[in-house]
């Protein structure tokens, strides 16, 4: 997976938020935040030919929190909870509120943060 990818989905999830597209913000913002995982996971040399939610939650969960207690504890549900609010926006009607929206992106931000900085811990030893 690129790290690129998943801070340019970011990006782009504030700058949806800034500009009040909910909906979409909220589903950028989930997408970094999986991206990010499976980016933290690969670089642990934890390999799938094919990542699903599910698995990426799991997988997550066991290597970064309860595993190696590498993230808090409160990020066990992060992904899960991001993921949720990304089916109100993309399936349900009305959509994200600008609330549901901003905890996603600032969510996503703390994720990708905390992540970023054990990956490069990882890489420099």
């Amino acid at each position: 997976m690129n790290l690129e990818r998943a801070q340019s989905s970011l990006q782009a999830a504030r700058l949806c938020l800034q500009e009040r597209l909910l909906d979409s913000a909220a589903s950028r913002a989930y997408f970094a935040m999986f991206m990010m995982a499976i980016c933290a996971l690969e670089g642990r040399g934890i390999k799938r030919s094919e990542w699903t939610h599910k698995g990426v939650h799991s997988n997550f969960v066991f290597n970064f929190v309860r595993g190696r207690k590498i993230v808090p504890a409160s990020f066990a549900s992060a992904l899960p909870t991001a993921m949720e609010i990304r089916h109100i926006a993309d399936y349900r009607q009305p959509g994200v509120s600008q609330r549901q929206a901003e905890r996603v992106v600032r969510l996503a931000g703390e994720f990708s943060e905390r992540l970023s900085k054990e990956m490069l811990n990882a890489s420099n030893p």
